[in-house]
């Protein structure tokens, strides 16, 4: 003790100094005691600071610091024996002073605390030694042992221990015990976004292991903990002048804190939307802190800032649904739990369940839009997060709405789409149409083109569909929107019409009929002249696809099936008997073969793109051999063309003449007309007179009412229809009718009985040239008189070819008649004649008649004038009677023509009546009007007729 005494302050110094480097806390304990007037507490504190191994337990010097901060020392008797003196007992005193002037001593604060000049020695000392150890040695796990023994002493030793150190302790060695930490000195500097993501960064580096993470925890532990010592951070930064800054700035920057995690949370969601589900779902908010039992309750957030941070916290979480990008069955899945937790944050009543089927979803009666300036703008990332962003308020309408729009990209996806939340947003915002009615148009086509759905399939996807229009409602009481779901700026009637379109593609007759024909609740929906019309396009769009006109086939059969099942619904319909009439016709006409120009097969959509669809009938007849002795199926397939009217046929304009028979028969003859001539010039073209022959004589029969209007002669003008007698089609009709006559009439090809010259040769062309005249007669009866000349002139050509085999023929006779005559007595026996003498044509005696010419017809036109053209008609249909076997076949035989030479033969003079007499007679009926200026022929009163 006397020695100890001895020794001077500089002395003692210098010694404190060696016991602390020793680590001998005991010795420095009792050499602060005794000399305690010597060692002040700062002094005793920077020597420890600066001398006491930094690796040495806590344990060892605690307790001293708890007697040193006590000022207890003094009041414990200590064993001076104990103490070694020898590094300063020999030292002078000038050189202690020396030595203890030049001590090198740390200061108490940190450099980083530097400006907290309210904070007292012993806590400065804890933080900077705290800091020491961790730099020093890597043992932040000491630090607790140091620190905790006197959290009660400093307010802000507590609050720096919460907010820095307990949340590195658990980062570095309670959580994630194998990531190295980042150092005490640098945590302490982080600030906002750099902190946050420090403290949650092995969150996103598990992501692929998500069962050993714990969002919930790490928000409790770390960044809970880390955002009470805001103020100090805050503190720290600022210099002597700033250190009084309100309490409005402090909270301003605690606030900013947390808005740092919101906005890590909602960023998250984009990329990692099952952790900040977890998040959301076990961590109650600001309010939800583990601190560990360091708090010892102290409150570090009032009751009013923590209801201001749970309701931003409920609204992070709503905009973090808005963000949500993925479109998976899954992500749907986990936005429906995360809004299921935020309404039960709220006390809200939880969403519906996510389960299918209409009953379970959500129905609101939203009495507005959900913002009154539809804007897709206020879902952009830099603007979901403000406060005042509409669409996120937490409050029932807010998630309401995200109810219908987490279901609304459920019910999407069930029908094929798949689609996000934000984009479900999105497009409701958008407010366009036009987007609306092409995804309604999308998800059906999907539907439809992928494998066949049942019956119940489709009634459950057309209820999806009205609840995706109007969420359950009509509309939202603004003139803009028709219903207040993700489609409801498509007009309701427009939905029902693609959902019928879609139910006749995929096949379901039967559903489309019960839903929009036989349910009259739908009718003031979609009136029933819209589901006609809907149909209607259904059955030409499979009809204007179809590759082969067989009904049987393809799009030809699921048009005649929509016909054969919905006409019985519509009997007052003209367009669905039109549309009867062009499949008869494009079915009868699958049976030819048809190519069209530049070699392109014909498709059923030709009758369609056709001005004059007839015209497709004269190239059937070209190209198809021997089809004109179908006469009659071509008659059909004309009329059905000419009644379907196809270009026209989807327009509204009523067709009169489908309600009247009598203007239907009437244009039916009028096709009849055209069809024949068509199968007349095929005929011929095929060299077939005789089927040609009997088409004129048994089918072409005068008009009852003939048209004589000139304009009848230009028979390629375009159809026009009327239910009028003279329409366009009865003039065209009754001019192709003269014109297949004088076709025929002019046609001079040789009978086929005999390639060689024989006895009946001459009666053969006599016949055939007889039947020509007698066409050419037919011509003039079915022309109009502004023709005659025409018709006249071939008749001229024919009489004298007539007049040249008459002379041919009687000098035939009169050769025969030589022969016979030397076969008499005396005369020579070595001439042969034929065995069997030919039969002359009835009326063709070379010395009885002369053939009569063009102008011995005129001169008797004026006598004549007074005969109408029908009692001739009936003449010829009896001179036809005698030559009807012509007509029914193709070819005659050489026999049969002699046979039908004998039979005129027979009858008397008074009977027969010669062709050339008929003509003349038919000609003057026209000659007034016709040539009769040529032959100066005047009209015959009713007097000089009578």
């Amino acid at each position: 003790m006397a020695h100890l005494r001895k020794l001077s302050a500089s002395h003692c110094v210098l010694l404190a100094a060696h016991y602390a480097s020793e680590s001998d806390v005991s010795s420095l304990r009792t050499l602060t005691a005794l000399r305690e007037a010597d060692l002040g507490l700062d002094l005793l504190l920077r020597i420890l600071l600066t001398y006491l191994p930094d690796s040495t337990e806590p344990s060892h010097y605690v307790g001293y610091l708890a007697d040193l901060a006590a000022s207890e020392l003094s009041s414990i008797d200590y064993e001076t024996s104990s103490l070694d003196l020898s590094s300063v007992q020999h030292v002078s005193p000038s050189s202690a002073r020396r030595g203890a002037r030049k001590l090198f001593l740390l200061p108490l604060a940190h450099p980083l605390y530097q400006n907290e000049s309210s904070l007292d020695p012993l806590t400065q000392f804890l933080i900077h030694r705290s800091h020491r150890i961790d730099a020093e040695t890597g043992l932040l796990d000491l630090v607790p042992q140091l620190v905790t023994p006197f959290l009660h002493h400093s307010e802000y030793l507590r609050t720096w221990f919460v907010s820095n150190l307990l949340p590195l302790l658990r980062l570095g060695y309670e959580y994630y015990p194998t990531d190295a930490p980042p150092s005490l000195e640098t945590f302490v500097q982080l600030r906002g976004r750099r902190a946050i993501d420090a403290l949650l960064a092995n969150l996103k580096q598990a992501q692929k292991s998500p069962n050993q993470r714990d969002p919930a925890r790490d928000l409790r532990g770390m960044v809970g903990p880390w955002t009470c010592g805001a103020t100090a951070r805050k503190r720290r930064k600022l210099d002597v002048g700033q250190r009084r800054a309100s309490i409005d700035t402090d909270r301003e920057q605690e606030a900013d804190d947390w808005e740092y995690l919101f906005v890590w949370l909602a960023r998250q969601s984009k990329e990692d939307l099952p952790l900040v589900a977890s998040a959301i779902a076990d961590w109650d908010g600001p309010g939800d802190v583990d601190f560990g039992g360091f708090d010892e309750g102290q409150v570090y957030i009032d009751d009013d800032r923590q209801r201001q941070l749970e309701l931003r916290y409920a609204q992070v979480a709503l905009a973090s649904l808005y963000m949500i990008e993925d479109s998976s069955p899954e992500t749907i899945g986990t936005a429906h739990s995360i809004l299921s937790r935020l309404n039960t944050l709220l006390n809200f009543d939880p969403p519906s369940d996510l389960v299918p089927g209409v009953e379970a979803l959500p129905v609101y009666d939203l009495k507005s839009p959900l913002v009154p300036d539809p804007n897709p703008g206020i879902l952009q990332d830099e603007k979901i997060l403000e406060r005042d962003n509409p669409a996120t308020q937490p409050d029932r309408k807010a998630t309401r709405i995200m109810e219908l729009l987490i279901f609304s990209a459920f019910i999407f996806a069930r029908l094929q789409y798949t689609v996000s939340v934000r984009d479900v947003a999105r497009m409701y915002l958008r407010d366009d149409r036009t987007e609306q009615l092409a995804l309604l148009q999308k998800i059906l086509h999907s539907i439809s083109s992928g494998p066949k759905k049942d019956v119940e399939y489709w009634r459950s996807f057309r209820r999806n569909v009205l609840w995706l229009w109007g969420w359950g409602c009509k509309n939202q009481g603004d003139s803009v929107r028709h219903g207040q779901g993700i489609l409801g700026l498509v007009e309701e009637r427009i939905v029902h019409i693609e959902i019928l379109k879609a139910l006749l593609e995929n096949g379901h007759y039967a559903l489309a009929v019960q839903i929009y024909v036989q349910d009259p609740s739908t009718h003031r929906i979609l009136p029933l002249e819209n589901v006609e019309k809907v149909v209607l396009e259904a059955i030409m769009h499979y009809y204007d696809n179809a590759t082969n006109g067989n009904r049987t086939r393809g799009g030809m059969r699921r048009a005649s099936d929509v016909v054969s099942i919905f006409s019985q619904h519509f009997p007052q319909s003209t367009r669905f008997q039109r549309i009867q009439a062009l499949l008869a016709a494009a079915h009868a006409m699958s049976f030819y073969s048809l190519t069209l120009q530049h070699g392109v097969l014909f498709q059923p959509v030709n009758i369609r793109v056709t001005a004059d669809p007839l015209s497709l009938l004269r190239k059937l007849l070209a190209q198809n051999s021997g089809s004109y002795t179908n006469l009659d199926d071509m008659i059909s397939i004309g009329q059905n063309l000419v009644i379907s009217k196809p270009s026209t046929i989807l327009e509204d304009d009523k067709e009169p003449y489908l309600c009247d028979p009598a203007v239907m028969e009437k244009k039916k003859a009028a096709v009849e007309r055209r069809v024949i001539g068509m199968a007349i010039e095929a005929a011929l073209h095929e060299n077939d007179f005789e089927t040609a022959y009997s088409y004129v004589i048994n089918r072409l029969h005068p008009s009852s009412s003939p048209v004589v209007s000139p304009a009848a002669s230009n028979s390629s003008q375009h159809f026009s229809f009327s239910s009028d007698l003279s329409s366009k089609e009865e003039e065209e009709g009754e001019d192709v009718a003269w014109r297949a006559a004088l076709m025929a009439g002019r046609h001079q090809s040789t009978p086929s009985s005999s390639a060689t010259w024989s006895n009946s040769a001459p009666r053969s062309d006599l016949r055939r040239l007889e039947q020509r005249m007698e066409l050419l007669s037919q011509a003039l009866l079915l022309a109009p008189p502004s023709h005659l000349e025409e018709v006249l002139a071939v008749w001229q050509q024919c009489e004298g070819e007539m007049t040249h085999l008459l002379t041919q023929d009687a000098a035939e006779e009169e050769r025969l008649n030589v022969i016979a005559d030397r076969r008499l007595p005396g005369a020579f026996g070595n001439e042969t004649i034929p065995t069997v003498q030919p039969r002359r044509e009835v009326g063709r005696g070379a010395t009885e008649e002369a053939p009569m010419g063009l102008f011995d017809v005129a001169r008797g036109a004026a006598a004549a004038f007074s005969k109408s053209a029908f009692p001739l008609r009936g003449n010829s249909l009896s001179a036809s009677r005698t030559s009807n076997d012509f007509g029914r076949s193709q070819t005659r035989t050489s026999t049969d023509l002699a046979s039908d030479s004998e039979s005129m033969a027979g009858l008397d003079d008074g009977q027969r009546v010669r062709k050339r007499d008929m003509v003349a007679s038919a000609v003057t009926g026209g000659l007034a009007s016709g040539i009769g200026w040529v032959l100066g022929a005047k009209p015959v009163t009713e007097q000089e007729r009578d």
